[in-house]
């Protein structure tokens, strides 16, 4: 589906000031697009690129579903809320293409060996996110998502200017707006605006007109990744688990390597997201600041061949998207100095990226979403203070998510540890959805307890202890295992478990389908 375009021309629209000019038409920029023109502002959305397009960051969590309810609610988009959870998804929108995720599950393989559990379970771990198939979290088609978000931002008001970019901006402190020029197919139009707001991603659009150069020295994961989607992947775990009342498959489904991971996310039209991500394991330390060469890719994907099972589940696998070839990145994570200042901000996913270790993109970018709809529609003379907070709170999250990220990549190729160090995000992440539960936007102890001195304190010993040799699997486990007992109501890593963990989330209400129009 592709979104209707408000078309601009030079002289019907250059004399308008623009409340917010977006930078950036994916799922995060043109969902605040469309709570901004609902509430009566003149949004323009400016995107190089066209919908329907692909795109990555796909797999959503309970953190996500609270969110967009609580949007959905709190702004009046009733076409938003069965996005919340599979059933109503499926129920509301049988063609906007999603896949079922009950939850996590992770794989250990070894190199030219079949992928064998123990009874014990000590070579897997599935984690539970849904009780139920009707309340299942999603994976996004983002080419679908996206497109979908843009085309109610557009049925709202937003003007959608495609193929398009920001090529001039400058903040006149005088008048409180921007002169920005945008090069469009309609031609250069030099615009005025109110507010700037990246949701460009990765590209951070904004950046060169904020004086808002990057800062990433700090961050310990440093990883880089290979992906594309295919067809015909066969299954891997079709199964459901007992213990965990999931099938393997109906997850963000995690297969661990000596030195990373590859990741596997099921679409229910037959398409399978299949990456791999590599890096900053110990035996994988090398810098990778410099873009690899695209011959990494054929060179990524032949070592799969090396895990009989891995291979057997591609061995029939057709590329379909992109078509001529997988995407390689250089390093994934990266950070600017701030996510906000007179007259501009950034969404998460602007200002910085971690990893996708964890799935917490599309939450972190529905909570930027939030918090600037609030601020940005709030009272005025309270947008500076409230801007500033925002700022710094993105930096405090960021450096959690990276510290919850790194700290798994660090335990490789120990999958003890790594299941041991993975205890800081999921009780993190129970303990916020929780928080969340009782109100969407009140938030104690930060995103994902970024907040909680305790927990992070906690984090960091088990961060140094991680990479330590001379302790081994066993008390590594045990170690963590106190660290975490305050916060730990789960059971984490009580052998009586088995490596299986039921329905960990607060517990979610099923979404009503959207009125049909």
């Amino acid at each position: 589906m592709s979104p209707p375009r408000n078309r601009l021309s030079p002289a019907t629209k250059r004399r308008e000031i623009w409340d917010a000019i977006i930078l950036g038409s994916g799922f995060a920029g043109g969902l605040l697009g469309w709570i901004l023109a609902k509430q009566g502002w003149r949004v323009m959305i400016v995107d190089p690129g066209r919908h329907p397009r692909f795109a990555v960051g796909e797999s959503s969590t309970p953190t996500a579903d609270f969110l967009l309810s609580h949007l959905a609610d709190r702004w009046g988009l009733p076409e938003l809320a069965p996005l919340a959870t599979w059933g109503s998804w499926k129920a509301s929108y049988p063609g906007l293409v999603c896949g079922k995720k009950r939850g996590f599950s992770y794989y250990r393989h070894f190199p030219n060996r079949p992928f064998a559990d123990t009874p014990a379970h000590d070579h897997s771990l599935l984690v539970a996110a849904s009780s139920d198939d009707s309340t299942s979290d999603t994976h996004w088609l983002r080419s679908s998502v996206d497109a979908f978000i843009a085309t109610r931002s557009v049925d709202a008001g937003v003007v959608l200017c495609e193929e398009s970019r920001l090529t001039q901006a400058r903040f006149d402190s005088s008048d409180r707006t921007w002169d920005a020029i945008v090069a469009s197919p309609a031609g250069r139009l030099p615009l005025k605006t109110r507010w700037l707001i990246d949701a460009s991603g990765g590209a951070a659009a904004s950046a060169a007109w904020t004086d808002n150069p990057v800062d990433q020295a700090w961050m310990r994961t440093r990883t880089r990744a290979t992906f594309a989607h295919f067809q015909g992947v066969r299954p891997f775990a079709p199964l459901v688990c007992p213990r965990a009342s999931f099938a393997g498959d109906d997850a963000a489904q995690h297969h661990l390597l000596d030195d990373g991971w590859v990741w596997m996310l099921r679409l229910d039209n037959g398409t399978t997201s299949v990456g791999i991500v590599r890096g900053s394991a110990p035996t994988c330390r090398r810098s990778i600041d410099a873009a690899p060469q695209s011959a990494d890719a054929g060179r990524w994907w032949d070592e799969l061949n090396a895990y009989p099972s891995l291979a057997e589940s591609l061995a029939n696998a057709r590329r379909i998207t992109p078509a001529d070839s997988p995407i390689v990145t250089g390093r994934i994570s990266r950070c600017r100095s701030r996510a906000a200042g007179p007259g501009w901000a950034m969404l998460p996913a602007a200002f910085a990226i971690v990893d996708p270790l964890h799935s917490t993109g599309i939450a972190h970018s529905l909570s930027g979403v939030a918090r600037l709809a609030e601020i940005l529609l709030g009272e005025g003379r309270r947008i500076p203070t409230s801007l500033a907070r925002y700022s710094r709170e993105l930096r405090t999250e960021v450096r959690w998510i990276d510290t919850l990220v790194a700290g798994c990549y660090r335990a490789l190729p120990s999958f003890d540890r790594f299941t041991a160090f993975s205890a800081f995000y999921f009780l993190s992440t129970i303990g916020f959805e929780r928080a969340m539960k009782r109100d969407p936007l009140h938030w104690p102890d930060g995103l994902l307890g970024c907040q909680d001195a305790g927990v992070v304190s906690a984090a960091e010993q088990a961060w140094k202890l991680v990479g330590d040799d001379s302790i081994d699997d066993r008390r590594y486990v045990e170690s963590v295992r106190r660290l975490v007992a305050p916060w730990n109501s789960l059971g984490w890593l009580d052998p009586l478990h088995g490596n299986r963990y039921r329905h960990t989330a607060a517990p979610k209400t099923a979404i009503s389908p959207a009125p049909v129009p």
